[in-house]
């Protein structure tokens, strides 16, 4: 029963990664760099991340944007003297769903966005170990730990970096000290309760038999990983974000 539950949520981890990477097709991010990071979560969050993404993630069809941008363009030739009275919070200008995100929103599209590096690093890393085995101390798990965190670091460097960038015309080397500022911590605490879990899976619930890495029993648990690395990430990023290390997205 299990590897049935292990096999149906990977295999809508994928599926449902496919449908959001369609959608984007027609509704892509005004972040450019926040299209990977949707479809990187949907692989470990599956339906969870169908609601998230339906919730507070998903952006209006691309007609819409071209017309909020007409609207804006036309409205910088009108009076301003007619607008003082008008609300102008509660207008869809940029062509995003809804208004301001809520706090929470935003924290949570933070620690996603560099959950996305952590997924992807482990993707790569835990492939790449299957085929060629990596040991630090004489430890193949703590080899491929090592390995995970090093690929993790560089992506989500690379994707904080993009993010900033896109934000700022700054330079390449202020852009690359502020992402390195802003990720490390939030990656560190991701990667602790990732590490921790397959500490458990390891050493608790599959010691008499470790899981080979080509199993959906062994991308179930690293999918369960994944929501334990988010859990800890959360609150990383709501301390950052309040201390104006990073900014909520």
């Amino acid at each position: 029963m299990l590897n049935l539950i292990a096999v149906f949520l990977v295999c809508s981890g994928i599926g449902i990664a496919v449908h959001i990477a369609i959608d984007l097709t027609h509704r892509p991010q005004s972040m450019k760099i926040m299209n990977a990071v949707w479809i990187l979560t949907a692989l470990w969050g599956s339906y969870l991340a169908l609601w998230a993404y339906n919730k507070f993630g998903q952006a209006a069809p691309m007609e819409k944007k071209n017309a909020g941008m007409k609207m804006e363009n036309a409205g910088m030739k009108m009076d301003m003297s007619g607008m003082a009275e008008m609300d102008m919070s509660s207008m869809d200008m940029s062509g995003m769903k809804g208004m301001k995100r809520a706090h929470w929103q935003s924290v949570a599209l933070s620690a996603l966005h560099c959950g996305a590096g952590c997924t992807l690093a482990d993707i790569i890393g835990e492939w790449f170990t299957n085929y060629v085995p990596v040991t630090v101390a004489g430890s193949q798990l703590l080899g491929n730990w090592v390995l995970d965190f090093v690929l993790a670091l560089i992506i989500g460097i690379y994707f904080q970096f993009y993010a900033i960038r896109e934000m700022e015309k700054i330079s390449v080397g202020n852009a690359l000290t502020r992402a390195f500022k802003a990720d490390f911590f939030s990656l560190l605490s991701w990667q602790i309760g990732m590490y921790g879990w397959m500490a458990i899976v390891s050493f608790v619930l599959f010691v008499n038999e470790p899981l080979p890495k080509d199993t959906w029993m062994f991308w179930f648990m690293m999918q369960l990983a994944m929501l334990f690395g988010f859990l800890c990430a959360y609150p990383m990023n709501a301390l950052l974000i309040k201390l104006g290390v990073k900014k909520g997205m």
